[in-house]
């Protein structure tokens, strides 16, 4: 088998896989809302079928008011319950604008080396393009 076609193989072999994922997705999540909805009117949080049980787990996500919050506690605590983070974009357009030192970046930046795999439409196709994650290898 030539190098091309192990590529074609290849390539068509992911482009099956990237479909497969995106229904298997789409089916849990219409599958879970089902799940919700039917656990909602038969008024339970769980269930056992075929020896596993299904159980619904409340799981708030909490949205946090940093000014406020800097506000109403003292320094000390604040620090002690927050962390500083790096904003990427504001990061990237600093060291574009030359205002972050090599040595600094040196210092301070550790990169992971990832490639992403970018799926388009060819010539004449309507799908928009969808990039897909895949780590390098080393």
């Amino acid at each position: 088998m030539g190098a091309s076609q192990e590529v074609t193989q290849v390539t068509e072999a992911f482009l099956k896989a990237v479909t497969a994922k995106e229904q298997a997705e789409l089916a849990y999540e219409e599958t879970r809302q089902a799940l919700l909805d039917a656990y909602a009117v038969a008024g339970i949080d769980s269930h056992t079928h075929a020896e596993l049980t299904v159980t619904l787990s409340p799981s708030p996500r909490r949205n946090w008011s940093l000014d406020k919050l800097k506000e109403l506690v003292s320094p000390a605590l604040f620090r002690r319950v927050t962390k500083p983070v790096i904003d990427t974009k504001a990061w990237d357009s600093a060291v574009e604008k030359g205002e972050v030192p090599a040595k600094v970046i040196k210092a301070v930046v550790e990169s992971t080396d990832t490639v992403r795999v970018l799926v388009k439409p060819a010539k004449g196709a309507d799908k928009p393009a969808k990039p897909v994650k895949a780590k390098a290898k080393a």
